[in-house]
C-alpha cells in the first residue's frame, strides 16, 4: 500500500511539471515584440542661391614702403630722433650725420666767393673805365679787349664760386635724414656713433592702405577683375569683415602652382597692420542649387561621408550624399538626393537605417 502511495505522488508531481512547462511555452509564444515607432519631422531640399567664391590666405603687407638711404656714406651718425614703430610725417628729421668737415668746406667756399666778388667788382670797374677811354680814343683796342676779357673771366669765376658753394650747401642737407613719406617706421638700422653705409638706415611704411597678395586657382583666374570687390577677415579682429578691391592681377599663371597672383588693396583705417594674417574672399558669380539644414546632415564614423535619412513609407533609410557650400545654416546638396524627396529634419541617436518612423509634419 505504501509503494502505491509513493508511485501516485510521483505521477502527480511529474504531471504538474509538464503542465507548468507547457503553460510557460504557450505564454512565450503568445508574446509579440513591440517595435518602437519614432516620430519625425521631414522636409525637402530647398532651392537656394549660392555665391561662387574663391578664397586665399596671406599676410598683410604695406601698400608702399620707402627706404631712407644716406647720400654721404662713411660719415658718423650723431643723433637719431625716431624709433621703430614711431609715426613720422613727411619731411620729419630722422637722424643727423656728422657734417663738420663739410661745414669747413662751406666756410672756405664762402670766403672764396667773397674774394671772387671783390676781384670781379674791381676789375669790372676798371673795364668800364677803359671802355670809356677807348670810346674817346685814349687807349688802344688791344688794351680795351684785354681788360674786357679779364672782367668776363672774373664774372665767370664768381658764378663758379657761387655754384660750388650752392652744391656744398645741398650736400649739407644730405647729412640730415628726413622722412620721404608719412607713415610708420618699420625698421631702423643706425644708432649714434655708427658709420652710415649705402644700406637703408630706415624703412617707412605708409599706413593709409595695406595690400594682401595671394594665388587664385587656374579655374577661377579668368573671372577675377581689377576693381572687383573683396571681403577680408583677420585673426586680429574676430567677427569683423573688411571690404577691399582687387588692385592688380598677374598677367600670367605660375607654372609651378597653376595659380595667378592677385593683389588686393585694403583701407587700413589705422587698425590693420603689416604682418597680420588675413583671409580674402572674392565673389565670382552666383549659381542655383538645393540645400538642407546642417542639422539634418550627419557623418559616417570612420569614412566621414555625409549622410541623411530619407523617409520612404514608414521607414527612415540612410542615404549617402555629397555636400558643397554652406550658407546661413544650410548646406548645399551636390548629389545623392532628389528635390522631391523627404528627409528627416534633424539628427537623432534613435534614427538608424531602416527604423520605423511616423511623420508629424503639420
Amino acid at each position: 500500500m505504501k509503494k502505491y502511495l509513493v508511485f501516485f505522488l510521483f505521477l502527480a508531481a511529474f504531471g504538474g511539471l509538464i503542465l507548468y512547462r507547457r503553460h510557460e511555452t504557450l505564454s512565450t509564444m503568445t508574446e509579440v515584440p513591440v517595435t518602437e515607432v519614432i516620430p519625425v519631422r521631414t522636409l525637402s531640399p530647398l532651392p537656394t542661391t549660392f555665391e561662387e567664391t574663391v578664397s586665399f590666405a596671406a599676410n598683410v603687407e604695406p601698400e608702399e614702403t620707402a627706404a631712407v638711404v644716406s647720400k654721404v656714406p662713411g660719415r658718423t651718425v650723431l643723433r637719431v630722433h625716431v624709433n621703430e614703430g614711431d609715426y613720422v610725417k613727411q619731411g620729419q628729421k630722422l637722424a643727423e650725420v656728422d657734417d663738420s668737415l663739410l661745414r669747413q668746406q662751406i666756410a672756405q667756399a664762402e670766403a672764396a666767393l667773397g674774394k671772387a666778388r671783390t676781384y670781379a667788382s674791381t676789375i669790372g670797374a676798371d673795364s668800364k673805365r677803359i671802355a670809356a677811354l677807348f670810346q674817346e680814343n685814349v687807349v688802344s683796342r688791344q688794351q680795351y679787349e684785354r681788360m674786357d676779357g679779364e672782367a668776363k673771366v672774373a664774372a665767370r669765376q664768381v658764378e663758379e664760386a657761387r655754384a660750388g658753394l650752392n652744391q656744398l650747401r645741398i650736400m649739407l642737407g644730405y647729412h640730415t635724414l628726413e622722412a620721404p613719406v608719412s607713415g610708420i617706421v618699420l625698421s631702423r638700422t643706425v644708432d649714434p656713433g655708427d658709420t652710415v653705409s649705402q644700406l637703408p638706415a630706415f624703412i617707412i611704411s605708409r599706413q593709409e592702405n595695406v595690400t594682401i597678395t595671394g594665388g587664385v586657382p587656374e579655374r577661377s583666374y579668368p573671372s577675377v577683375r581689377v576693381g572687383q570687390k573683396v571681403f577680408v577677415t583677420l585673426d586680429a579682429f574676430p567677427g569683423e569683415r573688411f571690404e577691399g578691391v582687387v588692385l592688380r592681377i598677374a598677367p600670367a599663371l605660375d607654372p609651378g602652382t597653376r595659380t595667378g597672383k592677385v593683389e588686393v588693396l585694403l583701407p587700413s583705417g589705422g587698425r590693420i597692420k603689416p604682418g597680420m594674417f588675413a583671409r580674402v574672399s572674392l565673389k565670382l558669380g552666383e549659381r542655383q542649387g538645393y540645400a538642407v539644414p546642417l542639422e539634418a546632415v550627419g557623418r559616417l564614423s570612420g569614412s566621414g561621408e555625409s549622410i541623411c535619412f530619407v523617409v520612404s513609407g514608414d521607414a527612415a533609410l540612410l542615404r549617402k550624399i555629397s555636400t558643397g557650400a554652406e550658407k546661413g545654416g544650410l548646406v548645399e546638396i551636390l548629389s545623392g538626393l532628389e528635390p522631391d524627396e523627404k528627409i528627416v529634419a534633424s539628427r537623432s541617436e534613435k534614427i538608424r537605417d531602416g527604423v520605423q518612423v511616423k511623420v508629424t509634419d503639420q
